[in-house]
């Protein structure tokens, strides 16, 4: 017998003789050198592996009533250490529990992406004009029993308002929140909610309707839609896991809060910025109220320090919007016509209420 010979013991048979031995795909195969009977097959994954006076003992069975004795000089010694332990109970399970928790993973990623992004693009094609409004007053009227609406300051505005010509397709409706939050936003469909505390802050008109073109820009390019349907699109993947429900337009009312405060990109914000100070040329009002709009934010911000405002968290107000404004004002000089004597009346009775009331 070949001292770097295998040695099979079979307790069938209840001796030993030498084997020929093949490892692969978790499986070891034993090939009876002196008898061409059938190989024998056993998992890798229930052998138990021993060492004992210079030789590798492998029982082949949970039993332990075959095994197989692998000398040192056998090529198979030095590797048998390496391929036994990936098969190893405890290494086997672990490996097939991190291959299931990846495959979950990359699954919920990829719907998550579904929803959040192909979802909204998609749906957002679907969704009429008629229909877009019909959500915004259905979103508006969840929202009201959350809000307190001055009445009078509300009135005034929206009289403001429609001094312009902010939307050929959007009826654009504003409401007046009596709030401490400097915030203001738009919902789809042509509902834009302004705070008075925001309103308390503007110290020039053109700022005012500087405010009302941005987020009736929001409106008309529908990005409020498409940031809600962003948010929603997520949020069903996480009601496949919840159970959560519901409908689409009910799961929004539920969580109407969080309406106030969707960011905008940085490509939605500077789209708004510069198309409302078009609306701004096109109602003949200087656009530099938009840039007293943002200076005036961003001196209350610098004033608050810790207590940051809502609107620039939704709108971050950041140096390249500043910039493009700027360019914009630089490129499109305004011809001087000053506002018709009705708008400055509404917007001295908007600062008279929100004076008063203070």
């Amino acid at each position: 017998m070949n001292p770097a010979d295998i040695l099979y013991y079979d307790h069938y048979r209840n001796e030993y003789f030498a084997v020929s031995v093949e490892v692969a795909n978790g499986w070891i195969k034993v090939n009876d050198l002196q008898n061409s009977t059938r190989p024998q097959l056993f998992p890798l994954k229930d052998g138990i592996l021993r060492f004992k006076d210079d030789l590798y003992i492998l029982y082949l069975d949970k039993k332990r009533y075959s095994y197989l004795q692998i000398p040192s000089s056998n090529p198979l010694h030095d590797e048998l250490p390496a391929i036994m332990k990936l098969y190893e109970p405890s290494n086997f399970r672990r490996h097939k529990t991190s291959w299931l928790i990846v495959g979950i993973l990359s699954f919920v990623v990829a719907l998550y992406f579904l929803f959040a992004e192909f979802f909204p693009k998609v749906v957002i094609k679907l969704i009429s004009v008629n229909s877009e409004i019909e959500m915004g007053d259905r979103l508006f009227n969840g929202m009201r029993e959350g809000i307190k609406i001055d009445q009078n300051a509300s009135k005034a505005l929206q009289n403001f308002a429609d001094q312009l010509h902010l939307s050929k397709q959007y009826p654009i409706k504003v409401t007046v929140a009596i709030s401490d939050e400097v915030n203001a936003y738009a919902l789809p469909g042509g509902h834009i909610v302004v705070n008075s505390a925001i309103l308390k802050e503007l110290q020039m008109p053109e700022s005012l309707v500087a405010l009302l073109s941005h987020e009736t820009t929001h409106i008309n390019r529908r990005h409020s839609l498409q940031n809600i349907l962003s948010s929603m699109g997520s949020g069903f993947v996480l009601t496949l896991f919840t159970n959560a429900g519901g409908s689409a337009a009910n799961m929004i009312i539920g969580n109407a809060d969080y309406l106030r405060v969707l960011n905008y990109s940085r490509k939605l914000e500077q789209q708004a910025d510069e198309e409302g100070m078009v609306l701004m040329d096109r109602n003949h009002i200087n656009p530099e109220g938009m840039m007293q709009l943002m200076q005036t934010l961003r001196d209350v911000d610098d004033d608050r320090q810790t207590e940051h405002i809502s609107f620039l968290r939704s709108h971050p107000l950041t140096e390249s919007r500043i910039n493009d404004a700027q360019h914009y004002i630089q490129l499109h000089p305004f011809d001087g016509t000053p506002m018709n004597e009705l708008m400055l009346d509404y917007w001295k009775q908007i600062k008279f209420i929100e004076s008063k009331e203070n």
